[in-house]
């Protein structure tokens, strides 16, 4: 629900990474499983923040690199794919690092933004976390 407070994550788990110096994270629901970065096949004619596909256990995965699709400035390169799912849909997403994961506890709130691929942000123990929205990130243009 979303309110004056904020939206309530009671007893969620949000696994926290790193796009340059800044923290980001996405609801542990939907990783699957975290890699270290591989080599990706480019595939012709697709947007410019997909990395390529790469071939996981017999599943072909598309690669979003999170830093091109947010329009993060690219200082270093990327060393983790977080595999995540949505609706069936297995994807990859780019990162420079895995931070760790936190939990919520039911008093502490998402502060609600409507910015984009941000769909909020977490202040944790005096770090502030930007949360991201998978769902636009899949399919907002």
């Amino acid at each position: 629900m979303c309110g004056r407070s904020g939206l309530k994550m009671a007893n969620r788990q949000i696994i926290v990474f790193f796009l340059e110096n800044k923290r980001y994270g996405v609801e542990i629901e939907n990783v699957n499983d975290i890699y270290e970065k591989m080599e990706s096949v480019r595939v012709p004619n697709t947007d410019e923040f997909i990395d390529g596909i790469i071939n996981l256990r017999g599943d072909v995965v598309t690669l979003i690199n999170l830093k091109k699709r947010l329009k993060v400035d690219r200082v270093k390169e990327e060393e983790n794919i977080i595999i995540c799912e949505m609706n069936k849909d297995k994807f990859g997403l780019t990162v420079d690092g895995i931070d760790g994961i936190i939990r919520l506890e039911k008093n502490e709130n998402e502060t609600p933004t409507d910015s984009g691929f941000i769909k909020g942000f977490i202040e944790k123990d005096g770090k502030q976390i930007i949360i991201i929205d998978l769902k636009k990130i899949l399919t907002k243009n």
